[in-house]
């Protein structure tokens, strides 16, 4: 028979658990918020989908999709959820991306927002649904110097003037965009520094994951997948060098393809080599 635990208090789990009040504590509550990459039609740039917002706080306010997590449902599970819910997409790449913390992030309450980096191959037509006024794809484009989200039929121009700054972790330096707000529209809450940290950390591992792949379709060429990797560099490539770089992880699939960059040539089509 096993030796019952008791704490310093003399009580056992059980008879700890009966007494616990959760109230005791104050408890934050977590939400899930989503950055949704595609790459355009001509594969010239990237995508990123934006909904407005239609109710308090930021009403009117464009924002990357999301909502509170439920309590039987994991950050995941609530992240495909509140995509289909507020857009109607569903069965895409998803990759956590950072939990962001800092008070006062969100005017209602104490909020914890686990953040997801979503990548699509080819854009879908989307809606606002449930508590999302609207739904868009909005032109991105993220430099050393700027962030510009764009969408001329919505006309919605929304313009960060970025500064690096260093930081240390232990004898650890690294480098963090700093985002300043130059146009008239910004982004609800603090989804520019999601945006942020969602693209640092794609560009980080674009060269050395697969995840490129997943913003081109099945079959593809291989000026669409360069653009790709330049769209998320910000900066252009030698074709012998990516080439290279690329060459173990595609197979030829024996035909032909017209490609979707703006060249317009018929290309060699190839895949994405499957391990195993």
């Amino acid at each position: 028979m096993m030796k019952e635990v008791r704490n310093k208090d003399g009580l056992t789990e059980e008879e700890f658990l009966k007494a616990y009040n959760p109230g005791d504590y104050k408890r934050p509550s977590v939400t899930t918020d989503i950055l949704i990459l595609g790459m355009n039609e001509d594969y010239s740039g990237l995508k990123i989908l934006l909904i407005k917002r239609a109710d308090h706080p930021y009403l009117g306010s464009w924002a990357l999709p999301g909502g509170f997590i439920e309590e039987d449902e994991t950050a995941h599970q609530a992240a495909n959820r509140e995509l289909k819910e507020e857009t109607g997409l569903e069965d895409i790449y998803l990759d956590q991306v950072y939990t962001f913390t800092k008070p006062g992030r969100d005017p209602r309450t104490w909020v914890i927002s686990i953040a997801y980096l979503a990548l699509i191959p080819e854009l879908k037509k989307v809606e606002g649904l449930d508590d999302a006024a609207d739904a868009a794809w909005f032109d991105l484009k993220f430099t050393d110097d700027t962030i510009e989200l764009l969408n001329e039929e919505k006309d919605v121009q929304i313009i960060y003037e970025l500064k690096k700054e260093t930081f240390y972790n232990g004898v650890i330096k690294y480098e963090n965009y700093i985002p300043d707000k130059v146009s008239e529209d910004s982004l609800a809450f603090d989804h520019v520094e999601i945006l942020i940290e969602a693209m640092k950390k794609l560009r980080e591992q674009i060269r050395y994951s697969n995840q490129a792949f997943c913003l081109v379709e099945d079959k593809f060429t291989l000026p669409e997948l360069q653009a790709v990797y330049e769209a998320v560099l910000a900066r252009p490539l030698y074709k012998k060098s990516f080439r290279d770089m690329i060459s173990n992880l595609v197979e030829e699939t024996g035909s032909e393809k017209t490609s979707r960059t703006k060249s317009g040539r018929k290309c060699k089509e190839y895949r994405f080599k499957m391990e195993g």
